[in-house]
């Protein structure tokens, strides 16, 4: 019988007992997850379903309707015979539509292909479709009607025949598309599936249904439909939603529902499954799946049994060898009474004479870890101290060193990452593995450094410099790695700043001369408005001509002006400025244009703004192009916000100015090259405004820089510093 408080039996039931549970835990969320995959993937079919209906019948309505408005625009309402012609060729050709006729204004039907005399004995001006057209003048694709003529339900198409002179409506053409035709292209998807399908209109009655006798019926679906936990009827769900997901109870059955709105026409398409079906995609799959975690746990357990054995039988041969020698391991140290002489003997000193030298070594170790302490103090303090970011990663590929340099560069404390595995580190900053493979398999034994992206914790992605050396130990085998970090982002601004400018050089040294040799052109296209002006002899087409001209002209000489602007070098003449002075002499400029739009200008100014050295004027049409890209950006009562602030960097003083706007924002990958010559998003920009005012602030020994969030917000930010004068001046 077995002893319940032994290890023996403990270890065994507690292995058993934890490897079932688990088995079980997995196997139920894997089922879990499983089957809401299978039940999720179903819904989303019949979602794919509903969408292709609807885009069928739309296609097929608007070859109708494109029918129906063909005849009408080409009908003259004063030749009968040839729009009877008209009737009756688009009827025997087309055959989307079994019914065509000709109503007058009065909702008189006069003719019909084919023909019923019902037509001369009605009117037809109480119907929906006549109502709408006579106030709309428009085509129009009615609900479900009962035709008259035919007797079958249809959905009529009228468009109206319109006098091109008084813009009076003279007559209305109109076709009716047979229900059956919709009928055919749902049965089409309903050969191969299981659930139901249904197309309705906009009151709810029935257009295609598994039940034929629901059409001739006129029977309206009712549904309380459950989307997002609230119940709609079919009715507020054509007014709230395009597409959609949900279900409804239905004699204790759960159905699932998908439906579609019609683009071009006030009706929706409806699939619906009984959640049985998806139970029974199921139950094959189910059964497969226990049978399987079934034999999984039959083999685990006898595996569990196995280890716990393998694991208990040298526990407890070591037990009762310690039990034997006991009581001369509790002397320690002390001097022991040899109590045997064979091997058993041999023991007993062999633990006396270990007693001893656990001693010795347990002194010797205590200063050697009091030494190392002191070492790894003095190497630590170093490490804090580095300009540059150390992260040392030892052999079982662990951050061990993580100092103060690496702490400001990545955001992150470095307790954050010590001792966590390297994929933790790189995971969080994007830092990537690839640089370290070789590393880490001990293939790579040589310097290496190279540039990347990271992100640090505030998600703001900065350049890195990263440089990796191994570390060896005395056998020459790689112990660790040591990285080294270094911020490049100054130095990318820089080199940003390097390259736009030699390319703006450039452009500007070509386009000049470019720019030079269409002056003539122009000063010809001017001589020619004055000859075409004395010698068109309409009028009215010669004043429309020469509008058009003349606007052509004023075009190019506002490129050839802006372009001239942009590639003139100015010599500026940097004067000492109080930079708020230009900022409202630049919205004094602009005053009209923001009153038009009600633009609310708020303005942050620090209580004391240094003076700077810059050229007023050229600065001032740089914030004047700013402020009028702002204003134009936001809508009516928009928000544009300026903020001058004095910031410390590096013991120098920069001067920045903000100007933040609540318009539609710039999106990523334009922003890159909003500064760049000829790039723009309006249709009637040349592209150089940003260029023109980034090549002034450049001038001017500024910086600009910007920030977006689309469909929220745009920021300049524009810095002077190196020419701050020590005087302030209060505001």
């Amino acid at each position: 019988m077995f002893n319940t408080k032994s290890l023996r039996f403990k270890i065994p039931a507690l292995i058993i007992i934890l490897v079932m549970i688990t088995i079980a835990g997995a196997s139920y969320m894997s089922y879990e997850i499983f089957t809401q995959d299978i039940r999720h993937q179903i819904i989303q079919k019949n979602a794919v379903i509903t969408e292709m209906i609807s885009d069928q019948i739309s296609q097929y309505l608007i070859a109708a309707q494109d029918t129906v408005e063909y005849v009408a625009k080409y009908a003259s309402y004063n030749d009968m015979p040839s729009i009877k012609r008209s009737i009756d060729r688009i009827y025997g050709s087309y055959k989307w539509m079994d019914l065509m006729f000709y109503m007058t204004t009065d909702g008189k039907i006069t003719y019909s292909n084919p023909h019923n005399d019902i037509i001369y004995q009605r009117d037809y001006v109480e119907r929906e479709y006549f109502q709408h057209i006579t106030k709309y003048k428009e085509t129009y694709i009615s609900k479900v009607f009962i035709s008259s003529i035919l007797n079958q339900p249809h959905i009529i198409i009228v468009s109206p025949i319109i006098d091109p002179q008084t813009g009076e409506m003279k007559g209305i053409i109109g076709g009716g598309v047979p229900l059956n035709s919709l009928q055919k292209i749902v049965e089409k998807t309903q050969q191969s599936f299981d659930g139901r399908i249904y197309v309705v209109d906009m009151d709810g009655t029935t257009l295609v249904s598994p039940n034929e006798s629901d059409i001739t019926n006129r029977v309206v679906l009712n549904r309380r439909v459950k989307i997002s936990g609230e119940e709609r009827e079919l009715s507020d769900i054509m007014e709230r939603y395009t597409e959609g997901i949900g279900e409804y109870k239905s004699d204790l059955d759960r159905v699932y529902v998908s439906f579609s709105k019609i683009p071009n026409y006030k009706g929706l398409v409806i699939v619906e499954q009984n959640e049985q079906y998806i139970l029974g995609q199921l139950g094959e799959i189910k059964s497969r799946f226990f049978s399987g975690i079934v034999f999984v746990m039959i083999s685990v357990l006898i595996l569990s049994m196995y280890f716990a054995h393998t694991i208990t039988s040298p526990i407890e041969n070591l037990v009762n060898f310690v039990r034997r020698l006991s009581s001369d391991i509790d002397s320690g140290t002390k001097e022991v009474e040899i109590t045997a002489s064979d091997e058993l003997g041999e023991l007993e000193r062999a633990f006396h004479h270990m007693g001893r030298e656990l001693s010795l070594k347990m002194e010797a170790l205590k200063n050697l870890h009091k030494r190392e302490y002191d070492i790894k103090k003095y190497l630590n303090n170093i490490l804090k101290s580095a300009a540059s970011g150390i992260i040392v990663i030892d052999y079982y590929n662990k951050i061990s060193i993580f100092n103060t340099a690496a702490e400001e560069i990545t955001g992150y404390r470095s307790q954050y990452f010590i001792n966590k595995p390297l994929e933790f580190l790189a995971s969080h900053i994007g830092l990537p593995l690839e640089i370290f493979k070789n590393y880490i398999n001990g293939e790579e034994n040589t310097v290496t450094e190279r540039e990347c992206l990271i992100k640090k914790n505030d998600r703001i992605m900065i350049p890195l410099s990263i440089s990796l050396s191994p570390v060896y130990d005395d056998e020459g085998q790689v112990i660790s790695t040591v990285c080294l970090i270094k911020d490049l982002t100054k130095i990318k601004v820089l080199e940003e700043h390097l390259r736009r400018e030699d390319r703006l050089k450039t452009i500007g040294e070509m386009s000049s001369s470019i720019i030079h040799e269409i002056g003539n052109p122009l000063a010809g296209m001017s001589n020619l408005l004055e000859v075409l002006r004395d010698h068109v002899e309409d009028k009215n087409l010669r004043d429309e001509l020469l509008t058009a001209l003349s606007e052509e002209v004023n075009m190019l000489n506002n490129l050839v002006i802006n372009f001239l602007d942009f590639t003139r070098t100015h010599k500026s003449l940097p004067i000492t400025t109080n930079i708020l002075g230009v900022i409202n002499s630049a919205l004094n400029i602009l005053n009209s244009e923001i009153m038009n739009k009600n633009v609310n200008i708020v303005k942050k100014y620090s209580s004391s703004v240094p003076l700077v050295k810059i050229d007023p004027a050229t600065v001032r049409q740089a914030f004047v192009n700013l402020l009028k890209n702002s204003v134009q950006a936001v809508d009516e009562n928009g928000k544009i916000t300026i903020e001058v602030k004095t910031v410390e960097e590096d013991y120098r003083r920069i001067l920045c100015i903000s100007i933040l706007d609540n318009g539609e924002g710039i999106s990523e990958d334009k922003i890159e090259q909003i500064f760049n010559p000829f790039y723009t998003t309006k249709q009637d920009g040349t592209g150089l405004g940003l260029a023109i005012v980034h090549k002034i602030i450049r001038d001017n020994n500024g910086t600009i820089s910007v920030k977006s969030e689309v469909g929220a917000s745009t920021e300049f930010i524009i810095c002077f510093e190196g020419e701050i004068i020590d005087e302030a001046t209060n505001y």
